[in-house]
């Protein structure tokens, strides 16, 4: 699989607006994407308010594709409207296993 790993912090406040973010993401973009798509977000323990987020796709020529979509390009803009400052990303590629 291929993706991404951010860190940001959000804006005080504006956890309820992420969400809504991610549920329009879901609903609207997510369909969009063929494939296994792996979401996974939380807090830096150590970092009060850093927030990480982990996305793969099936593979990097599709995660290419999702980068250069208007709609995904419309969508960032306004994640980064409840962003405070900066976000780092690193591009991975990362093998999903499952374990019970």
């Amino acid at each position: 699989m291929f993706g991404t790993i951010g860190h940001a912090r959000l804006t005080p406040g504006s956890e309820a607006k992420m969400t809504t973010l991610m549920d329009d993401w879901n609903r609207t973009i997510r369909p969009t994407i063929p494939g296994r798509v792996v979401q996974l977000t939380g807090t830096v323990k150590d970092r009060p308010g850093e927030t990480v987020f982990i996305a793969l796709i099936q593979d990097e020529a599709t995660y290419r594709a999702l980068a250069n979509d208007p709609d995904q390009d419309a969508w960032y803009r306004r994640f980064m409207d409840v962003v405070d400052g900066d976000v780092t990303w690193e591009d991975v590629e990362m093998e999903l296993s499952l374990l019970d």
